[in-house]
């Protein structure tokens, strides 16, 4: 059967992450030999392997692309087992090495044995020498078996050829995100009982295994990363650069009074600690687009909260979508107050709106006319001057050619909070599919109006040559800076 997987904390392992358009052609390539053969093929790997202090190392490696092993590969197979010819191997070699991509092989088991078997240790054993023999001892080799809609990897390297290591899990992102080779406790916590009856006894193992992080943690980040910790994320990364605020007090979760003047991150940081719920939390007292450990530390992850209330930083959570291969469910609010003819305000428009955006799945941020460069222009000239936010819309745009201004959406404890909750709500049922959406609603962008008491979604921007969610520069390598971006520095060694 090969060799059996140690038990006990799985959270320094490695992950695998497999788009939803490969999981779809390695299926249907691997399950359909027509004598019921084993099949395999080649896939092509990022390796997201960036150090994050304070969290164990735990690489991400992102599918990129496909080579499936046709006739010419293949010289004998049966139900059991499958030769290939190793004489192609060394153009794969050396495009690994070529596009700094890591070799994977995927092999079916059509038998139904969800293990990795003798053969399967000699023939894995050769591949990474041979890989290695050629791109050096560093190399690194993803295996992956699939059996029965079931995946199952580990990974070899070209210091250890001999051991196989195990994988924390594997993910499909489609329009939902799969989880398979988790290991599941025996029992839950007890305080998760109750989310276990909800959603079976696998979503709180599920829950377990993953990164996540939070990008701005006042009014709806605070509640998000509180709520994370609380349904019993394995990690959780904290990021805001802000000191709280007594007028912070109103809408936010897991503040004092005593907080008032201390970072945000750090602050919310010590309250998820002293909760005692065993969860991994590190801080970055910093703003995202000024850190690029910060950045280092989303690539790291498996879902990204969005959360702050700058243009600025939710395109470059944009960027992130497609160059990581990540999850985003991004937040925000947006709300405007009117005085009457007596001078009292009235609270004539207030929404609060959640995106859930996919690598391959929703529009981007840029094409719901959440991110535009009028915004960014006019975000940027208000940090410049920031006597220009005084001025009426009209004269911005007459006198500076800034479109902008006016009333910024007002910061009440239960919109915020709500959003939060639908943020983290969305999240679950990405994990664990649960909603029945009506034909109008949209799941990468759904709007709350807490004036009319209404829900609804915005069609996004037909834009075909949109190169994030259209053209799909998927997991795009970067070439000298985190995210091609000189500001963010240089891309630190894995």
């Amino acid at each position: 059967m090969g060799s059996e997987e140690p038990s006990g904390n799985r959270i320094d392992m490695d992950r695998i992450a497999l788009l939803g358009s490969h999981q779809n052609q390695l299926t249907s390539w691997l399950s359909s030999h027509p004598e019921g053969h084993e099949r395999g093929a080649i896939i092509f790997f990022r390796r997201l392997g960036r150090k994050v202090v304070g969290l164990p190392h735990s690489e991400r490696f992102v599918s990129f692309d496909i080579e499936l092993m046709d006739d010419d590969w293949i010289l004998d197979s049966s139900e059991v087992h499958l030769r290939i010819n190793m004489r192609k191997l060394p153009e794969m070699y050396f495009r690994c090495e070529t596009e700094n991509l890591v070799l994977g092989f995927v092999h079916s088991h059509p038998s139904g044995v969800l293990h990795f078997s003798r053969k399967d240790d000699i023939n894995e054993e050769n591949l990474i020498h041979g890989l290695a023999g050629c791109n050096g001892i560093h190399s690194i080799l993803v295996s992956i078996i699939y059996c029965d809609g079931t995946w199952r990897g580990r990974i070899r390297t070209g210091k250890e050829p001999n051991e196989a290591k195990p994988v924390r899990h594997i993910s499909v992102l489609s329009d939902k995100l799969e989880l398979h080779h988790i290991t599941e406790s025996k029992d839950s916590p007890e305080s998760l009982l109750r989310q276990e009856a909800a959603f079976g006894k696998p979503f709180n193992a599920k829950m377990g295994s993953l990164r996540a992080a939070v990008v701005g943690l006042g009014g709806t980040g605070s509640p998000v990363a509180t709520m994370l910790a609380r349904c019993g994320i394995g990690e959780l990364v904290l990021i805001d650069g802000d000191d709280f605020e007594e007028t912070n007090m109103n809408r936010v979760r897991g503040y004092k009074s005593s907080d008032v003047g201390h970072k945000k991150a750090e602050s919310l940081k010590k309250f998820i600690d002293d909760l005692g719920l065993g969860i991994k939390v590190i801080a970055f007292p910093e703003f995202v687009g000024d850190s690029g450990e910060a950045i280092d530390s989303l690539s790291s992850a498996d879902v990204v909260f969005g959360c702050t209330d700058d243009v600025a930083g939710r395109d470059l959570l944009n960027h992130c979508i497609y160059y990581y291969g990540l999850i985003l469910i991004d937040s925000g609010l947006t709300g405007f107050i009117q005085e009457g003819e007596d001078g009292t305000p009235h609270l004539r428009d207030h929404r609060g709106r959640v995106s859930c955006i996919l690598p391959e799945i929703g529009a981007c941020l840029r094409c719901q006319g959440i991110v535009t460069d009028m915004k960014l222009k006019y975000e940027q000239a208000i940090k410049d001057r920031p006597e220009l936010a005084d001025l009426y819309p009209e004269t911005l745009k007459r006198e500076h050619y800034l479109i902008g201004g006016g009333n910024s959406a007002p910061g009440v404890g239960p919109f915020t909070s709500m959003t939060a909750d639908n943020a983290l709500a969305t999240f679950m049922n990405l994990i664990k599919p649960y909603r029945r959406l009506p034909s109008d609603l949209r799941q990468d962008n759904i709007w709350v109006d807490f004036v009319h008491m209404s829900i609804h979604s915005n069609e996004p921007a037909e834009n075909p040559d949109c190169i994030y969610c259209r053209k799909k520069f998927l997991t795009l390598k970067e070439e000298n800076y985190r995210l091609d971006m000189a500001k963010l520095g240089k891309i630190s060694n894995v």
